[in-house]
């Protein structure tokens, strides 16, 4: 779930603002911990009734959108030509190959399950830094990276027995290295320089394209608004409002005012928060399996974003839920 849409999570923390309000933190905090786990059982429900590429497309445009035009009205120049096609590059990476693909994979797989998938993306970007820059993975990362192999291995066992199709792990996996491509080989490629701005281009060409492969892909055939639910659709706002803007605008914010190594403990956070809505309000079920896979996966993430791991980006606008 988040390009160079967030450059780097350590420039956020370099210019960090006064502390403020006790409370504002809380309210922050609460959006990227528990909105952000939640989008996994909302995109489950918004999946039920609506087509996933055009679910993913649709709300990421409407949320881009809305970014564009709020950094416009703020005086923000709008994205050249060569912007655009760098924003396209990223939004392919994090919507088309990312989010688009886990709403797919969520009509047949336990959110938990997914969000556990998802939270290794730190691990993909320690990876793919290593390449893109040399940037030594230290020991501390490798540890990180050998538990969650561990993870990863018993959660695949298990999302494969319970899985109808035996497809649907690796393409999760895909689907998490996509996102981790756009986070970090995202940043060489040209996009406006403010990171609203950059973000909402991001989502609107990323939306677009997932939305035009999804009508090309026949979703729209036999499809129409009154075969949706009205509970798909309230997820569809749900996610688009709270899961893309609210939550991008609290990330961003407390990258001004808190170490970004802070922020980044969402990352592990939010796999705990989807599991305990799939299991209370999904009707998902929880298999001891899953449960271990989490003991070590939840602990490589810390290790990985820990303060003598790898500065990585927390999310942000993007984010694959």
């Amino acid at each position: 779930m988040p390009g160079a849409s967030e450059r780097d999570a350590t420039a956020g923390s370099a210019s960090i603002g006064p502390r403020p309000a006790r409370a504002a933190l809380l309210l922050a905090f609460a959006a990227i911990y528990f909105i952000w786990g939640s989008t996994y059982l909302a995109i489950k429900i918004a999946g039920e009734t609506l087509p996933p590429f055009l679910l993913a497309g649709a709300r990421n445009m409407v949320a881009g959108a809305a970014l564009v035009v709020w950094a416009t009205l703020r005086g923000v120049p709008r994205p050249s030509p060569r912007e655009w096609l760098g924003a396209a590059g990223v939004g392919i990476c994090m919507v088309v190959l990312s989010n688009a693909p886990i709403v797919w994979v969520q009509r047949e797989v336990d959110s938990g399950v997914v969000a556990l998938f998802t939270a290794m993306s730190p691990v993909f970007i320690a990876i793919f830094n290593r390449i893109r820059l040399g940037t030594p993975i230290r020991a501390r990362v490798l540890q990180g990276m050998g538990l969650g192999t561990i993870g990863l291995a018993i959660l695949a066992s298990s999302t494969l027995q319970s899985a109808p199709r035996p497809i649907l792990v690796p393409i999760i996996i895909l689907a998490v290295a996509s996102w981790g491509v756009g986070i970090t080989f995202g940043r060489d490629w040209p996009n406006a320089r403010d990171v609203m701005m950059a973000s909402g281009a991001q989502m609107l060409a990323g939306g677009g394209i997932a939305a035009l492969l999804g009508m090309a892909g026949g979703e729209l055939s036999g499809f129409t608004f009154a075969d949706a639910s009205t509970r798909s659709i309230l997820a569809w706002w749900y996610l688009t409002i709270f899961g893309s803007m609210v939550t991008y605008t609290a990330y961003q914010w407390l990258l001004g005012h808190v170490e970004a190594t802070t922020v980044a403990t969402s990352t592990y956070v939010n796999p705990i928060v989807a599991i305990a809505l799939g299991v209370a309000f999904g009707g998902e079920h929880l298999d001891p399996k899953v449960l271990i896979a989490a003991a070590f996966l939840i602990p490589a993430v810390m290790l990985v974003i820990g303060r003598r791991g790898v500065n990585i980006p927390a999310g942000g606008v993007n984010r694959r839920g």
